[in-house]
């Protein structure tokens, strides 16, 4: 859960379908939060994990490439 005191925050509006905010709506029972709360927390996940999918496709990047990195390095700076 968020912690929201202190903190500065925007307003956004979201257009929705039915059927999720019937699903938002029942989750929101489920969980006994506000349907704000749950947007929020929702967000910060998909925010984290797209974050976290970036930082993994650049792993191993460098793997397989023939030239030595350090090498490629020098010809880049030689560049400036």
């Amino acid at each position: 859960m968020s912690v929201m005191i202190g903190l500065d925050m925007g307003r956004i509006l979201l257009d929705l379908s039915d059927e999720v905010i019937k699903r938002l709506d029942d989750l929101k029972v489920q969980r006994n939060l506000p349907r704000a709360e749950l947007l929020r927390e929702a967000v910060e996940q998909y925010l984290e994990r797209q974050s976290n999918t970036t930082i993994s496709n650049a792993l191993g990047l460098w793997q397989g490439c023939e030239e030595d990195g350090v090498e490629y390095q020098r010809k880049l700076r030689e560049e400036w």
